[in-house]
């Protein structure tokens, strides 16, 4: 039963914190795509925990939690579970599996402080990891990004409409947008850490003694309460003790946050980046390359801070044809050695799928466009099967390309999805201004046909 265990067995249900961006406590930001329960945690009255109302050992305890841990130590995957167990199951590494790289508690360890009926005793197992997401506010609209991530996604959301819808279904609430003063569409319901004394004091209480941020938003380098965050820690004197990592797009890495980012332990970036030249500036609008790749520049030569940075390639139908083209400029011409490092378990890029809305994952596409693009991936493999590469990186770049063809043709959604996926791509780029032939001339004909 142990050695079965071992399988499925994540340490995040015992060390961490993990919020919504509404502040909503949940077992991890993976417990999103295909859980039923959207991993949210809820008290024997059926409140959700939120970082903004109740104390963070409170919620460690929830039922959901319990019913996750106790399915673990049996060795089952929890239907919570399921983009990890999909993950695996396509050779992609999941969540879980980094997460068990990183932390020290193991099997053998949880298994004593946890009772038969998945209850923790949070006594013995202090939260050492917190997933902070402050808010929505951000500065790109991303196509596989939405209103929930970011706010700069209202305008076209409208639209996608012609105003007949202002409002979306989030995981905690249905979402109304309205229109303040000057006619920007607004809502509250990501404010939650304005104002919020209880979320401070949880941060205050907790945030000095974890080992590990990560913050996320929106985008967190532009958002002033993350700021708040950093200079708290490093005023508490604990900053040099403590990792932070983030997910960012890059935009914005200010002189400040080079200054703090020196007290820490090691800064950790997921740099949002999951393409180069006109393939990014699509998919990441309204970012620019030639402006994120000098941001990236600055960071990475930047020998002050203690840095660890990667590259979260967002797997998409707009950018899957692309992905080996970017993984080939990354080892030729980036000139990002600290990005994905040569010498590191994943010396090209970290991929990870997009699993929803349907229509943007890659499963969508037709079956003569799968095969194409395997072909086309084949040529890439050959590719680097030809150079002076070492055999990690030569076998890292077969194991992208293989476990991305893998999740691909697992599984059909173009009979209920396609339609859809050229639907919104048509909507959005006329919006936008934008034409997704010209990104991927290979879609031509599909497009053309609908």
């Amino acid at each position: 039963m142990e050695t079965k265990a071992k399988d499925t067995f994540c340490p995040l249900p015992w060390n961490s914190i993990n919020l919504r961006n509404n502040g909503d406590m949940r077992i991890c930001c993976n417990t999103n795509s295909y859980s039923p329960q959207r991993g949210i945690m809820k008290n024997e009255e059926g409140e959700t925990y939120n970082a903004g109302k109740h104390d963070f050992n409170e919620a460690r305890n929830a039922q959901i939690l319990k019913d996750v841990r106790k399915d673990m130590l049996k060795g089952e995957w929890n239907p919570e579970c399921e983009r990890c167990r999909q993950e695996e199951v396509n050779g992609i590494p999941s969540r879980r599996q980094y997460e068990n790289n990183d932390w020290d508690i193991k099997l053998d360890t949880a298994i004593p402080i946890t009772q038969e009926d998945g209850t923790l005793d949070v006594d013995k197992q202090l939260i050492e990891f917190i997933d902070i997401r402050y808010g929505n506010f951000c500065n790109l609209k991303c196509r596989m990004c939405g209103p929930t991530d970011s706010h700069m996604w209202y305008p076209d959301f409208i639209k996608l409409t012609d105003g007949k819808v202002t409002g979306y279904n989030d995981t905690h609430t249905r979402i109304e947008l309205h229109q303040n003063e000057r006619g920007k569409w607004i809502t509250d319901q990501y404010d939650w850490f304005k104002d919020a004394p209880i979320y401070w004091n949880n941060f205050e209480k907790y945030a000095h003694d974890a080992k590990k941020l990560y913050i996320v938003g929106g985008e967190p380098l532009i958002i002033a309460e993350h700021e708040k965050s950093l200079q708290l820690l490093v005023d508490g004197g604990k900053a040099h003790n403590i990792e932070i990592e983030y997910n960012s797009n890059l935009t914005n890495v200010t002189p400040k946050y080079l200054k703090l980012w020196a007290e820490f332990k090691q800064i950790r970036v997921g740099a949002s980046v999951d393409g180069f030249g006109k393939v990014f500036d699509y998919q990441r609008t309204p970012a620019k390359w030639k402006s994120v790749y000098g941001q990236m520049k600055k960071l990475n030569d930047n020998r002050d801070i203690n840095l660890k940075c990667w590259f979260t390639f967002t797997v998409t139908p707009y950018n899957v044809y692309h992905m080996p083209e970017f993984m080939k400029w990354k080892l030729e011409e980036s000139e990002l050695d600290r990005y994905n490092p040569i010498d590191g378990m994943r010396p090209t890029i970290t991929q990870h799928m997009c699993h929803s809305p349907k229509y943007y994952n890659i499963k969508v596409l037709p079956q003569h466009l799968k095969d194409d693009i395997e072909d086309h991936y084949e040529l890439y493999k050959s590719w680097v099967d030809g150079t002076d590469y070492s055999d990690n990186v030569k076998r890292h770049f077969h194991e992208v390309c293989d476990s991305t063809i893998r999740f691909m043709q697992s599984e059909s959604y173009e009979k209920d999805h396609l339609q859809g996926f050229i639907d919104i791509t048509n909507k959005l780029d006329k919006i936008r201004g934008q034409d997704v032939r010209e990104i991927v001339p290979e879609y031509i004909e599909m497009f053309d046909a609908h």
